[in-house]
């Protein structure tokens, strides 16, 4: 019993010291050969996001900086949208705030016309008892046709009808109360149908 008890903790530190966190901000290339592209590359640049306000062309977004590879929303900071707009897609955000923050991701935000046509993911921390504060924790939206599906750390939290699906837009990451940081901001787009 003492060598089995014993066999089954060395396997145990062995994978604790050879298993480390993939690297972020990378695409697997599994994730390449299926389309999935990133919307940031955790580097300074922020190449693709504007800010929401009205005539912006570049990343002017008060509130926003880079801090280990993450790109981090203080609180109050300005939304930020993505430059290109999008229409049936699969994204993958991993986020993590502390208890009291919120933030939101909307999609199909089109800020050039008088309809508003954005849906809203709401950030949340997590519970407590389940990953603890300042954990990663990630969100993946699929709007492909019918229904939109809403993912949080692999498991289904939400379908959305989709009334219109030709109707298309940007990514927007909207902080609210409290810091935000975000990593791994993929996105796979969908071909025609």
């Amino acid at each position: 019993m003492k060598n089995f008890c014993l066999t089954i903790s060395l396997a145990a530190l062995a994978c604790l010291c050879g298993c480390k966190e993939p690297e972020p901000n990378v695409l697997t290339s599994e994730e390449e050969v299926r389309g999935w592209n990133l919307l940031w590359d955790g580097d300074e640049a922020t190449n693709g996001w504007v800010g929401v306000s009205a005539g912006c062309s570049n990343f002017t977004a008060r509130g926003w900086s880079v801090t280990n590879h993450a790109l981090v929303a203080s609180a109050g900071a300005d939304p930020i949208r993505t430059a290109a707009s999008y229409k049936d897609f699969d994204l993958k955000v991993d986020y993590r705030m502390e208890q009291g923050c919120s933030a939101r991701i909307l999609y199909f935000h089109n800020a050039e016309t008088n309809v508003d046509t954005s849906v809203a993911y709401a950030l949340k921390p997590p519970p407590p008892e389940a990953k603890g504060p300042r954990m990663w924790q990630t969100v993946r939206i699929v709007a492909r046709r019918k229904p939109i599906t809403h993912w949080l750390d692999g498991r289904i939290v939400d379908r959305k009808k989709r009334e219109d699906v030709d109707v298309e837009g940007r990514i927007v990451l909207e902080p609210g109360e409290g810091q935000v940081e975000f990593r791994n901001v993929k996105i796979r787009p969908f071909g025609k149908w």
